[in-house]
């Protein structure tokens, strides 16, 4: 399968917890190399990392949030939070800095995965971003705080670092937006909601949008023309409104700040990625359901799984889950999570989700709405209800998410890979090609070890 850093480097530049305004003012790190001037100086993008010890630090190693207290400058805090090193800590304390709310409203036994440790699989030297390298020497490297790699139901590879465990909660940005998206197909393949109605008929309040016309398809697949500064980084109203909704001082609703929201354009069939299009989902799929979405993606998602850890999601100033970022879950259960979806629903043998459901997000999408849309990569076939469709006869799926967040699922080969990371910028280009290679190389592991 061909290399994927194209649509990695071009990823929206989506985060519950970063303003855009707030990093359009940030200054250029010290320790981010790259030619974009203007990426760079909002910390959304960089070629590489500079190769210096101060530029590499565990949040424990750079002394953010040490001591009691923490001296004053080795504080998160609103200003810094999205900014190295501080946000190495605050990805893996979100529930400690900002709202949220639980996402299990019960907790059936935990299931713990197999395991099935394949020692040599982390230590073997593989040829990644230009060198010969150890995954874990990879991962350490490039500011993973966890990777969980599983196949066939069992775990065979986990790594750790910057002070997370196995147990421990992390942000996952974006992929946020591929469990709305197959909660979207599970109230789908269970009637209660119709992909073909237009928004407006669910959710009168968008009428007057540019969702209101739109398909509950079209918001799916992120056809809306909505939300054009998220992914050129240039200011943008509809989106500096969503993001202001989400800081921390805020007190506006989502609901109030998506029923004003203007057209970037014509609704023309393109692919248009927006933070905003996913939360008019989720404003859809609790309209349909007339559910909370938190308990919504309890009933039907995470009481099935046997989650062992804890799981929460960011909320606004009404109690508002978010859905399309922010959520916080351990790499194991999403990892338990994604094995799901690579087994079309099955759970420990058993068919315990709708295979139609998880069947429809390996259907491809609309392939020209993605060669004409925001990011035009050739690596991805198509994108549908918040998956991104990799090329090739494996038919895989990846959710992506700033910062390193990355859920892999390879049906074909029975593969998952979860990675979980802290990047001192939104994308490290460098990173997500050797991410691509290591991921290709599992492939051909997998393959081999059958």
């Amino acid at each position: 399968m061909r290399a994927m850093h194209t649509i990695l480097s071009r990823l929206a530049l989506t985060c519950a917890l970063a303003p855009t305004s707030a990093l359009a003012q940030s200054p250029a790190s010290p320790c981010l190399v790259g030619s974009d001037k203007v990426a760079l100086a909002a910390g959304v993008r960089a070629d590489t990392v500079r190769d210096a010890p101060e530029c590499h630090r565990t949040w424990e190693q750079a002394g953010v949030m040490v001591g009691f207290p923490p001296p004053p400058d080795r504080l998160v805090t609103p200003e810094n939070y999205n900014t190295y090193p501080f946000n190495r800590w605050m990805l893996q304390n979100v529930s400690r800095f900002t709202r949220t709310a639980p996402m299990l409203t019960a907790r059936p036994p935990a299931r713990p995965l197999p395991e099935a440790h394949d020692a040599a699989l982390l230590e073997t030297k593989i040829p990644v971003s230009g060198a010969e390298r150890t995954i874990a020497d990879y991962a350490d490297r490039t500011f993973v705080d966890a990777l969980v790699v599983a196949k066939d139901g069992h775990i065979v590879a986990e790594w750790y670092g910057d002070g997370m465990t196995a147990a421990k909660p992390h942000y996952i940005a974006s992929v946020t937006k591929s469990v709305t998206g197959f909660l979207a197909e599970l109230l789908i393949a269970d009637g209660r909601l119709d992909e073909t109605r237009l928004v407006k008929s669910y959710v009168p309040e968008l009428a007057q949008t540019p969702f209101g016309d739109a398909t509950v398809r079209d918001v799916l697949d992120m056809k809306v023309n909505v939300g054009a500064g998220e992914t050129s980084g240039a200011p943008d109203p509809a989106d500096a409104a969503l993001w202001a909704t989400m800081a921390l001082a805020s007190r506006r609703s989502v609901y109030d700040t998506l029923a004003v929201v203007k057209a970037d354009g014509p609704n023309d069939g393109r692919f248009h990625y927006a933070s905003l299009t996913t939360e008019v989902a989720g404003w859809i799929l609790t309209r349909a359901a007339g559910e909370p979405y938190e308990k919504l993606a309890s009933d039907l998602i995470w009481s099935k799984l046997g989650l062992q850890d804890d799981i929460y999601g960011a909320v606004d100033p009404q109690g508002k889950v978010y859905s399309s970022t922010a959520l916080t879950i351990s790499a194991r259960d999403l990892a338990k999570f994604g094995l799901m979806i690579a087994d079309h629903g099955k759970v420990d043998g058993r068919q315990v989700f709708p295979a139609k459901a998880v069947d429809s997000l390996f259907q491809y999408g609309d392939q020209d709405a993605w060669k004409n849309g925001t990011f035009k990569s050739p690596q991805i076939r198509a994108y549908r209800s918040y998956w991104y469709q990799l090329d090739g006869p494996d038919r895989a799926l990846v959710g992506l998410g700033v910062f390193g967040q990355a859920l892999y699922i390879n049906p074909a080969r029975r593969l998952v890979m979860v990675r979980y990371s802290s990047t001192p910028a939104h994308t490290i280009l460098e990173y997500a090609k050797g991410w691509d290679e290591v991921r290709a190389w599992l492939d051909e592991h997998a393959s081999a070890s059958r």
